[in-house]
């Protein structure tokens, strides 16, 4: 399977892994979340990203890669 877009590969994550209870929903949506926070960094406009959010975005990133660690196991 190729998906040639983040939001496929957010979408097939969500029908694989949320949907089959292999990821929890909390880090479905913190996958969400990640991913509207890089649309800021990338397309900014007046949009800002505060230093709690970056440090809870860090958090975020680092529980779904161990999550996902563990699912390739």
């Amino acid at each position: 399977m190729e998906l040639s877009k983040h939001s496929a590969v957010i979408a097939s994550i969500h029908q694989r892994f949320v949907r089959t209870g292999k990821l929890s929903k909390e880090q479905g949506k913190n996958l969400n979340w990640l991913f509207e926070l890089r649309s800021v960094g990338d397309y900014g406009g007046i949009a800002h990203v505060s230093r709690q959010q970056v440090e809870q975005a860090i958090q975020a990133a680092e529980e779904f890669l161990l999550a996902i660690k563990f699912l390739l196991r």
